[in-house]
């Protein structure tokens, strides 16, 4: 049973847990639409300043940074809260009647994390940029909203969505309550002390390194320039590169999403 997939019990599962939870599922586009507004102020600098938007010959808004921003965190929320809420076992009657396996409750919370979530994110973005583009137009005429390009988007910014959404899923079920908290806090330890560590590597096998330039994130780990006492400005590139790519990029999410598929499997048993 916890790894069957019945198409039909599936889609009964489907309805009781709308049924059961529409509120909390309804509150999530709310959200959304708030992180956009949220979004929409703090890349129209006019908005905030308008004493220097005066000063300028033309302004640049980039909408695309609040959809990559809004899409990972309404992702990192929605995981956080549907395997919170998947992780036990249902004593309702109608789990006793109807008993859904732990791969179709994995699916059910994965599509509502995912693609879903994803489709109302990027309904939501176009919809309230279409509605704040022609208002910012009319009162800052200097300012020129740019579509053509994904400035600050690049293909790392699926680590952002999928890498750190699959990080939440199986935070939620590993910590239970608090898990965005707990997890956010694991993330975010991990990150410091991975660089702090490269920091130190670096330091041991350079030792007149003056400055160093890396990101801290580590999936950027194949970008760093050095400057030493010597006056040499190092920019080593690595071999690498392309198999740490292919790991951050599609390899990692879809380890974390089976490691959390086995976490909601254990603890069925």
């Amino acid at each position: 049973m916890n790894n069957t997939f019945d198409i039909r019990r599936f889609g009964w599962y489907a309805r009781v847990e709308f049924r059961e939870n529409w509120k909390a599922y309804a509150l999530f586009p709310l959200i959304i639409l708030v992180i956009q507004l949220v979004a929409i102020y703090q890349l129209c600098g006019p908005l905030r300043d308008y004493a220097y938007y005066k000063q300028l010959t033309g302004y640049m808004l980039r909408p695309y940074p609040s959809l990559l921003l809004s899409a990972g965190i309404t992702l990192w929320l929605v995981g956080s809260f549907s395997f919170r809420y998947l992780a036990t076992p249902q004593k309702s009657l109608f789990a006793l009647t109807l008993p859904v396996s732990a791969f179709e409750r994995f699916c059910f919370a994965w599509i509502i994390t995912v693609p879903v979530s994803l489709l109302l994110v990027y309904l939501f973005w176009h919809f309230s940029w279409g509605i704040a583009t022609p208002i910012i137009k009319v009162i800052y005429p200097k300012a020129f909203v740019e579509y053509n390009k994904y400035y600050g988007v690049d293909i790392y910014s699926s680590v952002f969505i999928f890498v750190y959404t699959a990080a939440f899923m199986l935070g939620a079920v590993v910590f239970g309550r608090f898990s965005l908290l707990k997890t956010l806090s694991f993330v975010l330890g991990i990150s410091v002390v991975l660089y702090f560590i490269k920091l130190n590597l670096l330091q041991l096998l350079i030792p007149d390194a003056t400055k160093m330039f890396f990101s801290p994130a580590p999936y950027w780990g194949t970008f760093l320039n050095i400057e030493t006492a010597s006056g040499l400005n190092l920019s080593p590139r690595s071999t690498m590169q392309l198999p740490y790519f292919v790991w951050w990029v599609y390899c990692l999410p879809m380890v974390l999403w089976v490691i959390t598929f086995l976490k909601l499997k254990e603890k069925e048993i």
